[in-house]
């Protein structure tokens, strides 16, 4: 050390087990201490460049510093200096939903008005986080959070627009780039990793295309009644629910856990389920024992075949679930290299036109471009975008005004706008606006964010992965669910190194919880788990985990690892409610706690993904157009 691309797709693991250090995993130094590239701005061009960092990143130590002082009491404010400049609104939030706001904002108000856009962490994007890697002159992208443009079908006539007409992405074109037989020379498999601690010995397994389950599980290191379990997950045809309607069906499934469905309906053991309970993972940020079996059919889970299940709706369904039954041919695998960072970058390009080294990049060119973080908060730009400052406190100021103040290096600021939209999540909101009722500020704080992992390392060659033959791995006793190597894009002046010869970045992922506790609570177990973990331990979980995979097929991580970036998202995904523990999810929209806690407080409006209880691009941007109707 001292040397279709979906969310589930990216979050397909299996399991979450503290698992024991591989001998190869001995930690003398720390890999992320790879030289990062520079050139923030044209006034200091050796300034860190965010894209660029490595190490602990995405709401890395000290971003969060004021936000938790606030919540606690603890904060002191010190003494507050007022900011002379004058704005039409303040955003507070530079995610994908603030720059939305603020873009939309001038577009009906006018290109005269003026807006500053506050956010604590040091990039802009939010979970839209980019992550570039350069090993030697080849230059390497992966997304730090947001991953792909989801079923577009369903989107709202203006989160389709703001995409497509306003930020010129071209839907179409943009699912060309996507090189889906890119690998295809090298016969390459998914493959699982089951280890010593839990199986008796380290043991790759990997399934080959098009081989049948009932072959496949003659490799795993089980009983032949629970390979006969795993066939008859993925083979059965039998209607576990005869002489029931499809509707007596469905409200049986959303009142149990798909757990229970798994052991009970299919016959999973212990060790059957060991290898499937983390597949819900990546839309939830649980496992199987806390997601609805309605709500695991909908998305693709296995065991359901002989139901027989219609694609109408059902009471308590999900919000993720329904739109992917409403899926249409037209919904392809629309996904830049760096994720949904692009369009944070397309946005930013609209609101600072000076914002990168090419005028105006189109969706192509904004892949490639170099931010010029110098100018993102430039004196007499209409719009500023003020970077590493914390709000902590927003109000009311008169009738037709606000106050918005915030913490910028250690120092206080107060600025005052016609209207402010709180972009940030719910959560904060509830601690930093004192007008809000009572009321409202309980509903703010029901939904509790998923907590996430989204770790990239970059490879100097990915011939051990070639020579395995495998593309992606499942850890079912690791922190990390899986790794893999990166989807194949050509897309304006980039492309995706995939040669084994090559350099390349392996995307590994997680989200730690405590099953059995409702999702809320383990969403909050996992938040605590992620902040008081140091680089280090992420590392050497990252180092056992590939290494135990593929040190026999020549991997060594101390010679092959060239930099690690940690996106830790502990404030992760906007919390969707589900029918096992959210009774307001059978209520009428208006009265469940994400529609309450969206309510506008005088010139005050709410946006976020977290006001429509709804992890997606298109919620952040319906979000963003509800907030700036508030106000105008």
């Amino acid at each position: 050390m001292g040397r279709k691309i979906t969310r589930r797709d990216f979050l397909d693991g299996v399991a979450v087990t503290a698992a024991g250090v591989a001998a190869a995993a001995v930690l003398p130094g720390a890999a992320h201490a790879a030289p990062a590239a520079h050139g923030r701005g044209r006034d200091d061009p050796n300034a860190p460049y965010p894209p660029t960092q490595n190490g602990l990143r995405g709401q890395q130590p000290g971003s969060y510093d004021v936000a938790h002082a606030v919540r606690d009491g603890s904060f002191e404010a010190g003494a507050i200096t007022d900011v002379h400049e004058p704005y039409d609104l303040v955003v507070v939030g530079g995610g994908l939903s603030g720059l939305a706001a603020a873009y939309l904002y001038r577009k009906q108000a006018g290109p005269s008005a003026r807006v500053l856009v506050l956010d604590a962490l040091d990039d802009f994007g939010g979970h839209a986080r980019r992550n570039e890697f350069h090993v030697g002159r080849t230059l390497l992208l992966s997304n730090g959070g947001t991953v792909n443009i989801d079923t577009p079908s369903t989107w709202s006539s203006q989160a389709r627009d703001l995409l497509t007409k306003d930020l010129g992405v071209d839907l179409k074109a943009l699912e060309a780039t996507v090189k889906s037989n890119a690998y295809a020379p090298y016969s390459l498999r998914t493959a699982t990793l089951f280890t010593a601690e839990r199986w008796g010995k380290d043991q790759l397994v990997a399934k080959e295309p098009g081989e049948s389950w009932a072959s496949y599980v003659t490799k795993l290191p089980m009983s032949e009644a629970s390979r006969a379990a795993l066939v008859r997950l993925r083979t059965t045809t039998e209607d576990f629910y005869p002489g029931l309607t499809d509707a007596q069906k469905k409200e049986i499934l959303a009142r149990t856990p798909y757990e229970t469905y798994l052991r009970e309906k299919v016959g999973l053991d212990d060790d059957a389920l060991e290898t499937v309970k983390r597949s819900t993972n990546g839309l939830w940020g649980v496992n199987v024992d806390h997601v609805a079996a309605a709500d695991a059919w909908a998305t693709g889970q296995p065991g359901f075949d002989g139901l027989g299940l219609t694609d109408d709706p059902w009471p308590g369904a999900g919000f993720t679930p329904l739109m992917q039954l409403k899926e249409t041919p037209e919904d392809g695998n629309f996904y830049f290299p760096e994720g949904n960072a692009a369009i944070a970058r397309l946005l930013v390009s609209k609101l600072v036109p000076d914002a990168f080294d090419v005028r105006r990049p189109d969706w192509r060119e904004i892949v490639t471009a170099k931010a010029d973080y110098s100018t993102l908060d430039k004196p007499g730009n209409r719009v500023r975008i003020r970077l590493s400052s914390t709000v902590f406190d927003v109000r009311n100021h008169g009738r037709n005004g606000v106050t918005v103040t915030y913490s910028n290096s250690g120092r206080s600021y107060r600025v005052k706008a016609k209207g402010a939209v709180m972009a940030c999540w719910n959560s904060v909101s509830s601690y930093v606006v004192p007008e809000l009722p009572a009321e409202q500020v309980t509903a703010m704080r029901y939904g509790v964010k998923v907590p996430l992992v989204y770790a990239r390392v970059a490879l100097k060659d990915w011939r051990p992965f070639a020579a395995a033959r495998v593309s992606r791995v499942s850890t079912p006793s690791g922190f990390f669910s899986s790794f893999g190597l990166p989807t194949v894009t050509e897309i304006g002046d980039f492309t995706m190194p995939h040669r084994p010869e090559l350099p390349t970045v392996v995307s590994l992922t997680a989200t730690p919880n405590s099953p059995g506790l409702t999702c809320r609570e383990q969403h909050k177990a996992g938040r605590r788990k992620l902040i008081r973990m140091p680089f280090e331990d992420f590392e050497r979980e990252i180092r056992d985990s590939m290494a135990r995979s593929l040190t026999d097929y020549g991997f060594d991580p101390a010679r092959d690892i060239t930099a690690i970036t940690i996106n830790r998202w502990a404030h992760g995904y906007a919390y969707e409610y589900n029918s096992l523990d959210d009774p307001a999810l059978f209520l009428p929209e208006s009265e469940r706690p994400y529609a309450k806690a969206r309510r506008p407080v005088g010139r005050i409006a709410i946006a976020n993904s977290d006001s429509g209880a709804f992890a997606y691009t298109h919620s952040a941007f319906d979000a963003a157009y509800r907030a700036v109707s508030d106000l105008l």
